[in-house]
């Protein structure tokens, strides 16, 4: 199977919720709730209060790529685990303590995070992933321990097979784009490096 199905109703994912996330405040976000499942802290990510037109055309693409860029990514270090998918609007993903590097202050990431951060980026790479939204910092989570983690794979791309020019070529250009938000990141936080 290409996807783990999580063995719970949708309906029991009420009874799991400890506090919101972050509520998808406009209409095309997902809501993000912290629950408690299998004994752990995880992340449920979930399109199914939005409208109709925004689960179809929105949810339900962003949360099959999601699932199947995360199966693509098991066992790399800096990448959430993937615990499965709930249904075709919701995933959950293990909960990592911290926060998003849009919220850190300058001179607050030390040059040992960047590196890593471009080692796990070139992990990806290695794997045939783009993730086409590193720019926005708040998809790069700065764990308690300073250690860098990549999140929100909804608008990743994947490398085509080499006959395929056009898909490649947009492969490249996110490629350079990914190595450009670790610059941005840097001039925004870290200028001094």
């Amino acid at each position: 199977m290409l996807f783990d199905i999580v063995q719970i109703l949708r309906e029991d994912i009420e009874g799991l919720k400890i506090d919101y996330l972050r509520k998808g405040s406009k209409p095309w976000q997902p809501d993000l709730y912290l629950i408690r499942y299998d004994s752990k802290e995880a992340v449920f990510k979930d399109y199914a209060k939005k409208d109709f037109i925004c689960r179809l055309f929105v949810g339900i693409p962003a949360i099959y790529r999601e699932a199947y860029i995360y199966k693509r990514l098991v066992g790399l270090s800096g990448i959430p685990k993937f615990i499965g998918k709930v249904d075709r609007y919701a995933i959950i993903v293990e909960y990592i303590e911290g926060k998003d590097a849009s919220r850190c202050r300058t001179g607050e990431l030390s040059p040992t995070f960047f590196s890593r951060l471009r080692d796990t980026i070139d992990r990806v790479h290695a794997r045939g992933i783009v993730l086409c939204d590193m720019r926005n910092n708040k998809n790069i989570l700065v764990s308690v321990d300073q250690e860098p983690y990549l999140i929100d794979f909804s608008t990743a791309f994947e490398r085509g097979f080499r006959i395929n020019i056009l898909r490649n070529f947009i492969f490249n250009i996110f490629y350079q784009d990914d190595l450009l938000g670790i610059s941005k990141l840097k001039r925004q936080i870290a200028p001094h490096l």
